[in-house]
């Protein structure tokens, strides 16, 4: 038996000898490419748990929706914040109770006006924060991580402009060991201690390691070496680029379209004249900092190709060869190729050499300046004119005029600027988290293009068409006015839903309002109307006439006065009935006795001891909110200082108190701020 069991055991063993040098010898086989190269093994952070985030095509719901699924903790780096939905994203996630920390610029260029603002509304909203260290020149890095499981590496700030305006990129990531070595640079700043990079980590930071590593990628580039670069402005990042032209690299450069006094001209020059080809994109502001190399290689972050950036910033990138992120990236610089304008080819316009573009206006809160753009919107009230640069003008600048001085005009501003070029020499304020100039003497603003000339007609004839309802006519419903945009028209619904946010009331027709007919009420004309107009229609049939204007792909109409409105009937609204919507908190005691979610503004608080009073209206007598000591450890702050100044819904039972009104709230998920 033994002898056969001996032939058995050596059979057995030559048996897995040979499938084992025959498996060893396939795998060997199978990591030799094409070209007989053999391919390296994955490099830390390059798993395929990563995608790229564009701006401005995903928009800032692909930023904002990181905050909103945080469920333990944020760590957010940031150089310039004046995004309110950021804002009161972080803020809401800190009031349902995840550990939100905050690092924050304290003096961006232009001035830390506006980044002092929003650092004053996230501590009032119960967010932990501060100001970065003071070992940079400045703490310019984008970088958000959520639950230690998540990390975002931006180019791009939280700003109205970096989510609209500018072409920005971000790599968002799940791998576990990028996630965890951008949490240990932001728990090393926040803690004022240095950092420490292993050398096979994907992360290029300052000013550590971005000179070294931007550097050997454009080094190491054979074929092609695509950049796409707010600015040039390092001697020996530019010599480099020169360098891999010269060798024979396609290098090409994707700049901002900038006026003649571009600093980056010269280095820019430097490279056409060795051979690389410079356009620059009109379309969208090249905010970008990114390199791809060969096809394959790329660099995303927040270093601008500056001394300043790379050897005296703190700045985060990341070095990746992830597929889906090249992939992503290589395409949209194709297009953005194509659309650029080459440098001979571009077209001078007038400008001052010391005009900045309207969309930046923002990092320069508190400075006097000078700005430029293209009035894309105007409206005069009657009592105060705005000039906007963008259609959608909430959150962007805006130029205010007074009546004072329009008779230095040929024609009222809101009709003398609309669709020309301007420029306009003011300081830069924050108002309720948007920047404006006030202009008050015409020296201050100065037209650019000739009215004669204006490129945006003042009126587009309509194209032929049957002969539209105007308020003579039968009133159209309000699910038809769409069908009217640039037309006067009557149109008939009932009021369900009104929301004021200070600045404007929106009366809307259906509950689920978004992409709907509303119509539109300014601040500048509350005081025409015998009552709120939030509260004088809710629940109201009417007609309203006026011209229907197309807003973010749905139509409206502004309404300025009270006789564009008329009440057909009110049967909709009782008293005690409860409403399906909001109400104001002018009128929350018409509901006592009923749960409803009060809209307003706390204007003043008062902590008395053993309660507290959130106050909406500055008379006494007037509805208040109340909580009571026992109740102040279910919220993540003091509730006087968490909320005054806020805009705010509350929800709960309006009750009486020595006859005035007032709502118990015994927990924040009564209160939600939306500033």
């Amino acid at each position: 038996m033994m002898p056969n069991s001996r032939r058995f055991l050596f059979i057995l063993l030559s048996f897995l000898l040979f499938f084992g040098v025959a498996g060893c010898q396939s795998q060997a086989e199978q990591a030799t490419p094409v070209s007989g190269v053999t391919s390296s093994p994955p490099k830390k952070g390059d798993a395929a748990a990563s995608q790229l985030v564009v701006m401005p095509d995903d928009g800032p719901d692909a930023a904002l929706s990181l905050i909103d699924s945080a469920k333990e903790s944020i760590r957010f780096k940031i150089y310039l914040l004046t995004y309110r939905d950021a804002r009161t994203a972080l803020i809401k996630a800190a009031n349902r109770g995840v550990d939100v920390r905050v690092l924050i610029d304290q003096e961006p260029v232009g001035g830390g006006e506006s980044n002092a603002e929003s650092a004053r509304l996230l501590k009032e909203g119960g967010v932990a924060v501060k100001w970065a260290p003071g070992a940079f020149r400045h703490n310019h890095e984008k970088s958000l991580v959520i639950d230690d499981r998540e990390a975002m590496i931006a180019t791009f700030n939280f700003t109205n402009s970096s989510f609209t305006k500018n072409r920005e990129y971000a790599v968002v990531t799940t791998t576990p060991d990028v996630v965890a070595d951008v949490a240990a640079i932001f728990d090393a700043d926040w803690a004022g201690e240095d950092v420490s990079i292993s050398k096979d980590s994907p992360l290029v930071v300052s000013p550590v390691n971005s000179r070294s590593r931007i550097t050997a990628l454009i080094d190491g580039a054979k074929r092609t070496l695509w950049l796409e670069e707010a600015t040039l402005l390092d001697d020996d990042i530019t010599q480099a680029l020169v360098n891999a032209t010269l060798r024979g690299v396609d290098v090409r450069f994707i700049a901002p379209q900038r006026n003649s006094n571009d600093v980056a001209a010269e280095n820019l020059q430097r490279l056409t004249d060795a051979g690389a080809q410079v356009a620059h994109l009109a379309k969208l502001y090249v905010h970008a900092k990114v390199i791809l190399a060969d096809g394959k290689r790329a660099f995303i972050g927040s270093e601008n190709l500056t001394y300043s950036s790379l050897d005296l910033n703190r700045e985060l990138g990341i070095i990746t060869e992830d597929a889906v992120v090249v992939k992503r990236l290589g395409k949209t610089m194709a297009r953005d190729w194509k659309l650029a304008v080459n440098a001979s080819d571009r077209k001078k316009t007038k400008t001052s050499q010391s005009a900045i573009s309207w969309q930046d206006a923002e990092t320069y809160a508190g400075q006097e300046v000078t700005v430029e753009g293209k009035v894309m919107r105007s409206y005069d009230s009657g009592k105060v004119t705005f000039l906007n640069f963008d259609k959608d003008y909430r959150n962007t600048l805006t130029i205010v005029m007074f009546p004072s001085i329009y008779d230095k005009f040929p024609e009222k501003p809101a009709v003398y600027f609309d669709g020309h070029r301007i420029q306009v020499h003011g300081k830069v304020k924050m108002y309720e988290g948007a920047p404006e100039i006030v202009v008050t003497d015409s020296a201050q603003i100065e037209m650019l293009d000739d009215v004669a000339s204006a490129a945006v007609p003042r009126q587009t004839p309509a194209p032929e068409q049957p002969t539209p309802p105007t308020a003579a006519d039968a009133p159209v419903s309000w699910q038809d006015a769409g069908q009217y945009e640039g037309q006067k028209a009557t149109v008939a619904g009932t009021v369900v839903r009104s929301y004021n946010s200070g600045k404007v009331v929106f009366l809307n027709f259906d509950e689920d309002w978004r992409g709907k007919f509303s119509v539109v009420i300014f601040a500048s004309d509350f005081d025409k109307f015998p009552q709120p107009p939030e509260t004088l229609y809710l629940h109201k049939r009417i007609h309203a006439t006026g011209k229907i204007k197309s807003y973010k792909g749905a139509p409206e109409m502004i309404v300025e006065s009270p006789n564009q409105i008329e009440i057909i009937d009110d049967a909709a609204a009782t008293a005690s009935a409860p409403p399906t919507g909001t109400v104001a908190w002018q009128d929350a005691g018409a509901y006592v006795g009923q749960k409803v979610t009060v809209s307003g503004r706390i204007v003043r608080t008062k902590e008395a001891g053993k309660i507290t009073f959130l106050n909406f209206g500055k008379k006494k007598g007037t509805f208040v909110a109340v909580v009571r000591a026992e109740d102040y450890g279910q919220f993540p702050g003091p509730p006087a200082k968490l909320y005054r100044g806020k805009n705010v819904w509350i929800t709960g039972e309006i009750t009486l108190y020595k006859g005035v009104p007032q709502m118990i709230l015994h927990a924040p998920g009564q209160i939600e701020v939306f500033d």
